[in-house]
């Protein structure tokens, strides 16, 4: 005779839940979309697509003798960068059996719709939080939100990934606007590609090359490892004041005007986030390619460079950071919606979201860092 499938001691012993919560052992969290909430949060009330416009030239001007005549050419100096909407969406899927009869009455320690809603807003603002770390122009990638990598760059210099962007916001650099989207990515790494300690000398460089006037980076981003080393190497040489972020609420770093915090989702060696549910993006090693601007201080071309750890200078005001107008489209759920042949329904959570730098030499970033 088989053994009874249910024991005596489960048979007449209740299971014990505490606490009548589920613990996230899953999700992160970071200080750029935080940062952005507060800081360049816009709606998009409608519309083909989102713009700003920008200055890319000067207007003609000289010193002149009496009596000289003026050039009185009207030169072109004003243009846009354009911007698509961009659509995410995380499926909740439930079977009526479970939501109706079985995860009912005082029984049920937890609500499974609730539980699995709130899930649903976590994961999609995970998925955005990481898509804020790449590009949303690659073939790959056409229809991800454009991120901060593409918008640091110069066309011609790779950034972490190993690739350049020609164009941002549609509009193609280093031709009729010249530099005015350009920020050419820092390796800071040796001369033969492999990755290197920070130093203060280059976050101060980079701080300053993203900085004009009055207007400074309010943040600095990089994975736990690099900022574990930051403070083990930089820190205890009194030039940082160590104090809690008044926008993420977390104790960060502070440099100049800047806060340098971490975030759990950044791109990293060794930390990266690599769930190929909510984003992959780990990138080892990738050859130099020719034409890169000396200015990023990478090795030859041809090299094999190791990205290692990555660093971020931002100045979140020149950000805008574009949530619909429409709730459904605002992290909104379409409610649930029956299957015609089965008790299983399903809804969405949707969102249409993109990110636009104003002024991309206002950051840098850096990579083939160590700790």
């Amino acid at each position: 005779m088989a053994d009874p499938v249910v024991q005596e001691l489960e048979a007449t012993t209740k299971v014990y839940i505490w606490p009548r919560a589920i613990t996230d052992n899953f999700f992160r969290s970071g200080p750029f979309p935080a940062y952005l909430r507060q800081k360049a949060l816009t709606v998009f009330p409608g519309g083909l697509d989102m713009r700003y416009s920008f200055v890319y030239a000067p207007m003609i001007g000289t010193a002149y003798a009496q009596g000289a005549t003026f050039n009185i050419t009207k030169p072109s100096t004003i243009t846009s960068a354009v911007f698509d909407p961009k659509f995410y969406e995380v499926n909740v899927t439930e079977f009526l059996e479970q939501i109706r009869v079985q995860n009912v009455g005082p029984d049920a320690a937890f609500s499974l719709i609730e539980n699995d809603l709130n899930n649903a807003m976590s994961t999609i603002s995970a998925i955005i939080a990481i898509a804020m770390h790449r590009d949303g122009q690659t073939a790959a990638r056409i229809t991800q939100l454009n991120g901060w990598t593409e918008a640091y760059n110069d066309g011609i210099t790779p950034d972490w990934t190993g690739l350049t962007y020609a164009n941002y916001g549609k509009q193609p650099r280093n031709g009729a606007i010249g530099a005015a989207l350009n920020s050419i990515p820092r390796w800071g790494g040796d001369n033969l590609g492999n990755a290197a300690p920070i130093t203060y000398q280059l976050l101060e460089e980079t701080y300053q090359d993203s900085s004009r006037g009055d207007q400074e980076p309010d943040l600095g981003v990089c994975n736990k490892r690099l900022f574990a080393g930051i403070k083990n190497r930089i820190q205890p040489q009194q030039r940082f004041a160590q104090e809690r972020d008044p926008v993420w609420g977390v104790t960060g770093i502070r440099m100049n005007s800047a806060m340098i915090l971490k975030d759990d989702y950044f791109p990293s060696l060794a930390y990266g986030e690599n769930n190929a549910l909510i984003g992959n993006y780990l990138t080892g090693t990738f050859v130099v390619p020719a034409g890169f601007s000396t200015l990023s201080n990478l090795p030859a071309a041809g090299t094999t460079v190791t990205v290692g750890e990555v660093f971020c200078w931002f100045n979140t005001a020149k950000w805008l950071f574009y949530v619909a107008r429409d709730p459904l489209f605002a992290f909104g759920f379409t409610g649930f919606k029956p299957a015609q042949d089965s008790t299983r329904v399903s809804g969405q959570v949707l969102s249409m979201v993109n990110l636009q730098c104003r002024s991309p030499w206002s950051g840098k970033q850096i990579f083939g860092l160590s700790a």
